[in-house]
């Protein structure tokens, strides 16, 4: 081999993680310009399932891991509303039950309670019982958090034995 085509072929092969990580970018930036989540098909796993198709609603335990694009939620039992076939909302209950999901600059969104109620239509995540939201170092916690996951907004409250609680950490100046 010519230690032309050598030389080549390690160019590519240095370049082939940038290349992959470009072509990631690329499809993540054009699903979110494409449009919502909201299209995508939800997956749910768990260690049992039961179903109920007349009355359209579903009941999973154990392990409940819930996911639909860049969303996932962890609980312990998962109760799915689905009246004529159309997903209207889940209830999730755990020790605690969790959520993570990323914005469309791509910034991390973790969040958990004891109780969180996904509302599909809106798109909207209700965290009730010790509920917490956190991006980065900044929290909010509350008693019960409303979480807009398209307008990335969010409304805390405090429960009867205490305030909310708002935790900002100053970025370094760059």
């Amino acid at each position: 081999m010519r230690p032309m085509a050598r030389t080549s072929l390690d160019r590519l092969r240095a370049r082939w993680p940038v290349l992959c990580l470009a072509v990631i970018l690329a499809a993540t930036f054009m699903q979110a310009a494409a449009g919502s989540e909201r299209d995508l098909p939800i997956r749910i796993q768990s260690d049992t399932a039961r179903l109920d198709d007349q009355r359209g609603v579903s009941v999973y335990r154990g392990n409940v891991v819930v996911t639909q694009g860049e969303l996932i939620i962890h609980s312990d039992v998962l109760t799915v509303y689905t009246p004529g076939r159309a997903l209207t909302r889940m209830e999730a209950e755990g020790d605690p039950v969790t959520l993570r999901t990323l914005t469309e600059d791509g910034r991390e969104i973790h969040a958990e309670s004891r109780h969180m109620d996904y509302l599909a239509e809106d798109r909207q995540v209700v965290l009730t019982g010790q509920a917490r939201i956190w991006q980065a170092e900044d929290e909010f916690r509350g008693e019960r958090i409303v979480y807009d996951l398209d307008r990335e907004t969010l409304d805390a409250a405090a429960g009867e034995a205490g305030r909310v609680e708002v935790i900002i950490t100053p970025r370094e100046a760059q």
